[in-house]
């Protein structure tokens, strides 16, 4: 268990501190991809600008009146504890005022370096870098039998056709937070080399089970990307 000392922003300079626990996915906008000889210009997402490694995950609690005095903030088991107490009067008669917020901390979050302040409104923020992890390759599987289609219980990431790569040119790729697909083939044409290649990328939500995201490829050259649904904790901490 550790305590975190609760600093108070007087001058309310953060604007925009509970931004990051909305953004599911982040936009991709065109760019252009230059085939080989002879062929047309293609379109490709854009890579997204903030990966986790430049992002931060933060949580905002509306304490109400209490000051920072009053605010102790702790770190245990998995989650912050946030307590405001607050007596008015003296130890033998006052009226006591009591809060207390239990977060639950995601698992791609470094615990040990939440950082919290209060803000002049008073609301509790807390602050703590993501976790890094190694890039974790996706093996795509054949699909058989009937389309995969979005259900309460899974979530299509990604869907288009690949149909003019080999499944070995096809590459599915996941490190910290970031679904990547990519492909790229060499081949001859009327004496030129021709090269064909495709780049997407996506911010995986926090709705799906990252851990166990899935790829299949039916015989018709469509990939499908998938994941299962899971419940969201932050937001529905947020909602109350």
């Amino acid at each position: 268990m550790s305590f975190i000392p609760v600093l108070w922003n007087r001058y309310n300079q953060r604007q925009n501190d509970s931004d990051d626990l909305f953004h599911f996915m982040d936009d991709w906008n065109p760019m252009p991809l230059s085939w080989g000889y002879g062929r047309p210009m293609m379109q490709r997402r854009r890579r997204p600008d903030n990966s986790l490694a430049d992002r931060k995950w933060t949580y905002s609690v509306k304490l109400g009146d209490f000051d920072e005095q009053h605010v102790k903030v702790k770190v245990e088991g998995g989650k912050v504890i946030i307590n405001a107490k607050y007596t008015d009067g003296n130890d033998e008669w006052g009226d006591t005022v009591e809060r207390t917020r239990t977060v639950q901390i995601p698992e791609n979050v470094d615990a040990e370096k939440i950082h919290s302040f209060m803000k002049s409104d008073g609301t509790m923020m807390l602050e703590a870098p993501y976790r890094l992890s190694e890039e974790k390759q996706l093996q795509v599987v054949p699909q058989e039998g009937r389309s995969l289609v979005a259900s309460d219980n899974h979530s299509n990431l990604m869907k288009f056709n690949v149909e003019n790569f080999r499944p070995e040119e096809v590459k599915i790729s996941c490190k910290d937070g970031m679904l990547t697909a990519h492909g790229e083939r060499k081949r001859s044409e009327d004496g030129h080399e021709v090269r064909e290649s495709f780049f997407r990328q996506m911010t995986v939500p926090r709705s799906v089970d990252g851990k166990n995201i899935e790829c299949f490829r039916d015989e018709e050259g469509n990939l499908t990307i998938r994941a299962p649904t899971v419940e969201d904790v932050e937001m529905e901490q947020a909602k109350k």
